[in-house]
Formats: C-alpha cells, structure tokens, sequence
C-alpha cells in the first residue's frame, strides 16, 4: 500500500476503467498541473507525479512490496489495473516545489517499516539522523491519515500533512497523527532533492501505445475466456449426447436385443444427434417405425415410455 497525505483533492473515488488515461494525462500536462495521482486496488497502488506539466515519475508496487515497478513499466500495470476495472483513482494538487519530495520518498529505501508509534524511542532516532547527517523521510500514519517530515543531511526541511500543498516548516501538535491510537512509523533513506533529476515520461514517449497494449491484452484475455467457455459447453454436450445415446442404447436392448441398439444409433444419426424436444420426438418416432419390424406396438410403447422416463429433454 501506498501512503501519502492527502493533498488538496482535485477528484476523488474515480474509476478509472471509465477514463482515457493518456488523453486525461494530457490535459493535466497542458495545465501545468502538479501533484500525483494515485491508484489503488487489490492488485497493487500506483502513483503518477507530475511537476508543472511534466509528468516526471511513476511507480507501482504490489500489496507484498515484492514487485516494484518505475516509469513506462508503472504506467502500464496502471493502465492494465485501470482498464480491468480493479482500481480507484484519486487526484491530489500539491506545490511545484513538494513534488521532488514526494518523488524521493516513491524511490527511498526503507530502514525501518511499520513501527508502532507508541513503543518507538523518537528522540532516539531524531538524534541518530542529525549526528549522522542522513537524508531521510518520516512517515508517521495510521488508518486515516498520513504526514511526511522530510531531512536533508540530518537537517529538518519540513511537515507534508493531510489537506496541505507544500512543505511547511511546523506542525500542529494537537491534530497531529502521532496521537491517533494505532499510527505507525516507516523511516526512509531518501535521496536529497538537489541531486534528482528528472525526465518528462510524457515528452519522452507517447503514452498511447502504452494505453493501446494494455487494452489488447484485456482484450486477448477476454477472447480467450469465451473461447475456453465455448470449448467446455462443447464438450459439455458431447458429454450429454453420448449419455442420452449409451441410455437409450441400453433400454433399446433390453427390450429389442442387438437390433434395438443398431436401430437407435439409426434413429439417433436421423436427427443429427441434436438432444431437443422437438428432436426427441422424431427420434421416437423413427425409432418406433424401425422396431415395428421386430416388436409388438404394446411392447414399443413400453420401451418409449421408459426412454422418456430415462431420459429428461428440456426444449
């Protein structure tokens, strides 16, 4: 899972199978739009960060963490996620500047994850990042909210917290996430912002065929699922025509012997092996004929009657 603070909501509780992405994408970089968009499903969450209309970072990862996916790769797990209907797509708007933060944070490598608040020594920590001079991000959150504090070369830049749009240089105590009950702490080696550099994906690839590849492949699934479904209802009434001719086969030789089953597999190849009410009876019927040569009317009838009793057809 993702965390971010929520910044200042553009649209929220999107789906995105209902959007063009690229063409969505384009009109945020021809308003130099800047903040993230942030996808989450079951499948995993992804981030799409723009900086002044550039889109200049994705990432994706999995519930495990075990798969992590940047730039083109991102963007299409996010369009395949999208397209299959899986995800929920919210858009934040935050300052040009904050950005290159949120970016570093995406790219961190973790030191510490999923600490309760409550039971880790803070002091302890703040001191080890200023006498070490590490560049680093905080994430302290819980269920419902999430804020970021961000250190550069053990110095404190600043706070990124719900609803806000830039780095601010203090935090409200008393609405601070640290006093929610169940919040937790995840500690990052972040890269400084001064050292990033940053491409515009968009400027470098057109986002469409991307879009484009995803949606075939949903496609080819999609085509062979139903070619798969046709393939076992095939099967599924070959499956019953033989059971309806081994029954009829068995009742016929009870009564009419050797010939009995010949003239059924007769009979049956007269209707074309279709098993339908209609069918059906000029199966009887043509099998009535036939056994004429051999049987009694009295002894034919009572062979029919227990082919119908056997043998159930729905039209």
């Amino acid at each position: 899972m993702i965390r971010l603070p929520k910044g200042l909501p553009v649209r929220q509780n999107v789906n995105p199978a209902r959007i063009n992405l690229p063409e969505a994408m384009g009109k945020l970089r021809g308003g130099d739009f800047s903040g993230y968009l942030l996808f989450s499903s079951e499948q995993g969450d992804g981030v799409v960060l723009f900086q002044a209309g550039h889109l200049i970072s994705a990432f994706f990862v999995t519930p495990d963490q075990k798969l992590r996916l940047i730039a083109y790769d991102a963007i299409a797990r996010i369009f395949e996620t999208s397209i299959r209907g899986f995800a929920t797509l919210n858009i934040y708007r935050v300052s040009s500047d904050l950005v290159p933060y949120v970016h570093s944070l995406l790219h961190g490598r973790y030191l510490q994850q999923g600490k309760e608040l409550q039971h880790f020594n803070v002091r302890s920590l703040l001191d080890y990042i200023k006498e070490n001079g590490t560049t680093a991000c905080l994430r302290v959150y819980s269920a419902e909210r999430c804020s970021l504090i961000f250190f550069d070369e053990g110095y404190p830049l600043g706070f990124f917290h719900d609803k806000g749009n830039e780095l601010e240089s203090a935090a409200d105590l008393k609405q601070s996430v640290a006093l929610d009950s169940d919040s937790r702490i995840d500690i990052l080696e972040v890269q400084s912002v001064d050292q990033l550099v940053l491409a515009d994906l968009m400027a470098s690839a057109d986002l469409h065929p991307i879009w484009q590849r995803a949606r075939q492949i949903l496609l080819d699934e999609q085509n062979s699922k139903e070619r798969e479904i046709v393939n076992q209802s095939q099967q599924q009434s070959q499956r019953h025509k033989q059971y309806v001719l081994n029954t009829l086969k068995t009742i016929a030789g009870t009564y009419l012997g050797t010939f009995g089953a010949s003239q059924v597999e007769k009979a049956f190849s007269s209707i074309g092996g279709v098993v339908g009410l209609q069918e059906m009876e000029q199966f009887y019927a043509e099998l009535q004929r036939l056994a004429r040569l051999v049987a009694s009317q009295s002894k034919i009838s009572e062979m029919l009657n227990e082919m119908r009793a056997q043998v159930k057809v729905e039209d």
